[in-house]
């Protein structure tokens, strides 16, 4: 169909579901390899920059909605280098991006847009933590959307690294979409045909796509995430830059493109770092 044009060149990698594993920060080994993995885990404990003991905690908005998404920019200075910086050439500045959160819930019935921020079924952060960091923004081809660009994230020292993994899982705000509609784009929730992905784009520093990854927040059979689970990242190669998209199965598209919220909550992504 035509609104998966960005796929039809695409090698898209297999998906994993991989148990619960604890990656301690700036101690992975690679399993004997040449690198040592780092970890972005938005907590203040873990924060190596020079701009405040409680640097990620002060990014946290007072209520669970997250207004946009795209209204700061952040940076893990000294420690990953990944960074997020609000676009300045987006149709709708601040509309998409990447916002802290510590908010989780189980209510479905808080699963709307001034809840956005909520990560649905955890405790908190991925691998026991308090803060995680949640995705907002897609692309589709119904000249509808509110976006002109994706939303990415980036090595703020224009380094190119190998991004082993990140956790993932469903905000409330799509879980509740899928399981039970929104009596007007997902009228009575997901079909039992019906799927709902993340897709990571891999850039090199020639701007040049490099790789691409993708992983199911929601697969056929009303299967949905709903536990912080490991994303492999190792197919989008040493990378400069990675662009998320949302695609979905057919029928939940209508006239007006993509029916489910584009979000998704992510924490713990860690970077291969070369072993001096």
């Amino acid at each position: 169909m035509k609104r998966f044009f960005m796929m039809a060149a695409l090698f898209v990698a297999a998906l994993t579901f991989a148990s619960c594993e604890n990656d301690d920060n700036n101690s992975g080994d690679g399993g004997g390899e040449s690198y040592e993995l780092r970890v972005l885990t938005f907590e203040d404990a873990d924060y190596k920059g020079t701009e405040g003991s409680n640097y990620w905690s002060s990014l946290i908005t007072e209520g669970e909605y997250g207004n946009g998404n795209g209204k700061y920019s952040w940076h893990d200075a000294g420690n990953t280098e990944l960074a997020y910086t609000p676009s300045t050439t987006a149709l709708f500045p601040g509309y998409g991006g990447h916002a802290l959160s510590k908010y989780v819930g189980s209510d479905l019935s808080q699963g709307d847009y001034m809840h956005d921020l909520q990560a649905y079924n955890v405790a908190g952060g991925a691998n026991g933590s308090q803060n995680f960091c949640v995705h907002f923004g897609y692309l589709d081809d119904s000249g509808m959307g509110m976006m002109n660009e994706l939303v990415y994230f980036h090595f703020a020292d224009g380094v190119a690294r190998v991004i082993d993994h990140m956790w993932v899982t469903n905000t409330t705000y799509v879980y509740n979409l899928l399981t039970n509609g929104d009596g007007w784009q997902v009228p009575t929730g997901a079909s039992e045909q019906s799927w709902y992905k993340i897709v990571a784009y891999g850039y090199d520093a020639d701007g040049q796509q490099c790789g691409t990854a993708e992983f199911f927040l929601w697969n056929e059979g009303r299967k949905g995430v709903a536990e912080w689970t490991k994303w492999d990242l190792t197919s989008l190669g040493k990378v400069v830059r990675v662009e998320f998209n949302l695609l979905a199965s057919e029928d939940l598209y209508t006239q007006y493109g993509l029916g489910v919220a584009g979000y998704f909550a992510y924490d713990d992504v860690a970077v291969q770092f070369d072993k001096e």
